[in-house]
């Protein structure tokens, strides 16, 4: 697919009015799509948009983001192109800076995802993977590649059961490079207690590297030839600084399209609101915060900014910073990981694979209740995992090779049993026991109960897990349900296939499936 694409250049660098490019899928299959929107350079930065689109009829998983430095740009061997690379499944050619991951995003049938790609010039080499792009001096590739890989249908589940067989693994042809892959995700426990931290675990999963183990990559790529782009084989970043705010005393923020989409993105999330709820944080745009202490707190965050990095054009917020009545200067924040300035220059704010401007929450207190409820909704997905997972680290701490079928925990002491299993394969009973609490609802060791009815194989829509006052070890039925952890009052149940419900009403309580 040809497009003619408008280029902005100055100074030093080739002037150009239009370029062909190329975008394709990888494997012809027409599943995922690249396109070419926008190419724009001037003599301080290289701006490639582009539309990544899921053509297909089911999920795919693409690759967002890889640690260390989020995306690879080098120098190929041809000495000609520039390559862009965001993929987990390559050859391990280089000696990292600590283990690589990749971060998958779930992008739904028929979805879109806009994004766009900053490069301070002259390009600087960034490799996670390749052994290529190292020059003495200064040389300008005519050729940009941007590589993206992904997975089709369920990816977590694909990784869950190579793990599992892995592990069922003894010798054999294939014991080497099972061996090799397993030395970084260790097995399913390792691999689940690393996705705890996920804010969404039905649309993002966290995969360390697997030295290629998991099969099944695809990759779009597009191509932009006619190219002068500088480029400097050596891994140092430009002498570039974000703005300094040290004087910000006012801030205005605006959200687009509105706090819902900038802070809940995800269907799952927004799921959990009333159509009220809904209505008002789709109708919130525009803030000011005067709040000197929040300030403080978020403009000291902006000034860990790197240069360069990849853009989400979701949601963004646009900050205007002041001095009393004096405007100092604005900027436009994606995703709480990057941020573009007034003189269109891109910092990130990716340490691995954690957002870091998490203080951009902290300065909208609109959002907090909200944001508590999320995130009790993610501590009982959590612990749903957990539990599923249960027998496995029962089995490890006893060194019982058997196999068995998945079993709960007994429901008189699930909190004990599941501390112990779980502090016996090496997690931290501060990590254990924190999904315990529900952030909304103040002092206690655990806010949850169990049912006792339900068991592994009992019906999927089943309530597994409740809301309740604190305790531990707590278990029985819709009678120690709470409505009082959250305002507005309401609680979370958790069903037997995973999902999570956020109940309003005693008439919504007693709908549920208890036995």
């Amino acid at each position: 697919m040809h497009k003619q694409i408008i280029i902005t250049a100055a100074m030093s660098l080739c002037i150009l009015l239009s370029i062909g490019t190329q975008a394709k899928s990888d494997d012809n299959t027409g599943l995922a799509t690249i396109s070419v929107t926008k190419l724009d350079i001037t003599n301080k930065t290289l701006e490639l948009s582009y539309e990544i689109r899921n053509k297909s009829k089911q999920d795919i998983w693409i690759c967002e983001t890889i640690s260390i430095c989020s995306f690879e740009a080098y120098l190929a061997e041809d000495d000609k192109t520039l390559m862009v690379r965001r993929r987990l499944n390559v050859p391990l050619l280089c000696f990292p800076v600590g283990l690589p991951f990749g971060r998958y995003i779930r992008l739904r049938a028929d979805e879109r995802r806009i994004e766009s790609l900053w490069l301070p010039l002259p390009v600087n080499l960034r490799n996670v993977f390749s052994a290529s792009g190292v020059t003495q001096e200064m040389v300008y590739p005519e050729q940009l590649i941007l590589e993206i890989g992904y997975y089709v249908e369920d990816l977590p589940m694909m990784v869950h059961s190579l793990l599992e067989d892995a592990e069922k693994t003894n010798g054999g042809n294939d014991a080497h490079d099972l061996a090799l892959m397993m030395e970084n995700i260790k097995g399913p426990l390792y691999f689940n207690e690393l996705n705890e931290g996920m804010t969404n675990r039905d649309d993002q999963v966290l995969i360390p590297y697997m030295h290629q183990g998991l099969k099944g990559e695809k990759v779009v790529r597009t191509t932009v030839d006619n190219l002068h782009i500088p480029y400097i084989g050596k891994p140092q970043l430009p002498n570039l600084k974000p703005p300094d705010l040290s004087r910000c005393t006012r801030i205005e923020i605006n959200y687009e399209p509105s706090m819902l989409e900038y802070f809940f993105p995800y269907p799952g999330e927004q799921d959990l609101f009333s159509v009220a709820e809904v209505k008002y944080l789709n109708s919130i745009k525009t803030i000011t915060v005067g709040d000197q202490t929040r300030i403080k707190e978020f403009t000291g965050e902006i000034g860990k900014g790197l240069p360069g990095g990849i853009t989400t054009e979701q949601s963004t917020a646009h900050l205007v910073c002041y001095h009393d009545g004096e405007r100092l200067t604005s900027f436009t924040v994606y995703d709480d990981r990057a941020i573009v300035t007034e003189n269109e220059q891109l910092f990130s704010y990716t340490r691995g694979l954690r957002k870091d401007l998490r203080s951009t929450r902290a300065l909208t207190p609109q959002i907090h209740p909200f944001d508590l409820r999320v995130r009790c909704v993610s501590n009982l997905k959590n612990l749903w995992h957990r539990l599923r997972l249960y027998n496995k680290a029962e089995k490890m701490r006893l060194k019982d090779s058997s196999q068995i079928k998945p079993v709960y925990p007994k429901w008189t002491k699930w909190c004990d049993v599941m501390t112990r299993a779980y502090k016996s394969i090496g997690m931290l009973e501060e990590n254990i026991v924190r999904i315990y609490e529900c952030p909304s609802a103040g002092e206690g060791k655990c806010h949850y109960a169990m049912n006792p009815s339900c068991n592994p194989d009992s019906p999927p829509d089943m309530v597994l897990l409740f809301e309740t006052k604190a305790g531990w070890n707590q278990h029985g039925g819709r009678e120690l349900f709470t409505f009082d952890n959250h305002d507005p009052k309401g609680g979370c149940v958790l069903l037997n296939d995973g999902t999570v419900k956020f109940i309003r009403t005693k008439e919504e309580l007693w709908q549920l499936r208890w036995k």
